[in-house]
């Protein structure tokens, strides 16, 4: 009887830990699963994309056609030519200007919006900045030749009063202008996420700085502005990536002068030279992944991420 009772209590253990064995795979698998649609969706719009571009990379060209066969000179002309190495050069000086440019714009509008307007006005002012984005980009960039223009609004204004003379040259298609475009399409960029982040700062952490007996700028640099950071690498991340990848603005509001996306552009447009097209966009992509890589390693974005 006891040896019958012992069998029977030594069943259940090993039913109950099978089970217990079932369930925790049960839980361990449900995460892999929730992720599979976002795997998937990486895999087919962004590896995929990748995979293709890589492979047209190292492959041979004549006569507007691509040739199957491996070859390095693609790679060779992105390190080797001086046109391309002008161009890129410019792309990333124009990207970083572009970049601390925004963000002197924006610092101002996030902070105003979140120490000197109610929570719910800060949203809803902040919503005025997407507005313009209800249009096209290529209507936002052309809209600016009215204004920037010979004959445009700003000329028109100088000219009426008699400041000038003659109309400014340099008001359209030259870096003031391409760096006015790359603003107003940009702005909510920076001024978004470093608002988010004002507006997690404690209120308690501002007013013991106040008891401290420290003045404004003091708390702005001690306490502010750290904690307001992983806001402004996440805004300095989205507009330098969106700067040197735009295409439109350059193209319209320039002096001509050619960004490395605009150089791809040619390539394809011009010769269908998909081999050096794709080696110039790894190139870009390289570039992309090393500013963001480095700086999100002096800037810790958790916090924010977290919140």
């Amino acid at each position: 009887m006891t040896t019958d009772t012992a069998a029977d209590s030594a069943d259940d253990r090993s039913v109950s830990d099978r089970a217990t064995s079932k369930g925790s795979r049960l839980r361990l698998s449900e995460p892999y699963a929730l992720s599979l649609p976002t795997v998937a969706w990486f895999t087919a719009f962004l590896l995929l994309p990748l995979a293709v571009i890589g492979f047209y990379s190292f492959m041979s060209y004549s006569s507007f056609s691509v040739i199957y066969e491996f070859t390095l000179d693609p790679w060779a002309r992105v390190f080797t030519d001086g046109t391309v190495r002008a161009v890129f050069v410019r792309t990333i000086g124009t990207g970083i200007l572009v970049t601390l440019l925004t963000l002197v714009f924006a610092y101002p509008i996030a902070y105003y919006l979140r120490f000197y307007t109610s929570e719910l006005g800060g949203i809803i002012l902040l919503l005025f900045l997407v507005i313009p984005f209800w249009t096209s980009e290529l209507i936002r960039t052309i809209a600016w030749f009215p204004i920037l223009g010979r004959s445009g609004a700003i000329n028109w204004v100088l000219l009426s009063i008699g400041i000038i003379d003659e109309p400014l040259r340099w008001l359209i298609f030259s870096l003031f202008s391409q760096v006015v475009g790359y603003l107003q399409n940009f702005l909510v960029f920076m001024a978004a996420p470093i608002y988010i982040s004002l507006s997690q700062i404690d209120e308690d952490l501002l007013d013991a700085s106040e008891t401290l007996r420290a003045d404004s700028i003091a708390t702005f640099r001690n306490v502010t502005w750290p904690l307001s950071l992983p806001g402004v690498a996440i805004g300095c991340m989205f507009t330098f990536v969106l700067a040197i990848g735009n295409l439109t603005i350059p193209q319209f509001l320039s002096s001509g002068s050619a960004t490395l996306t605009g150089l791809i552009y040619q390539e394809v447009q011009r010769g269908l030279h998909y081999p050096n097209a794709s080696a110039m966009s790894i190139m870009l992509l390289v570039v992309i992944f090393a500013f963001v890589f480095a700086l999100f390693r002096v800037v810790d974005i958790s916090e924010i991420a977290q919140n």
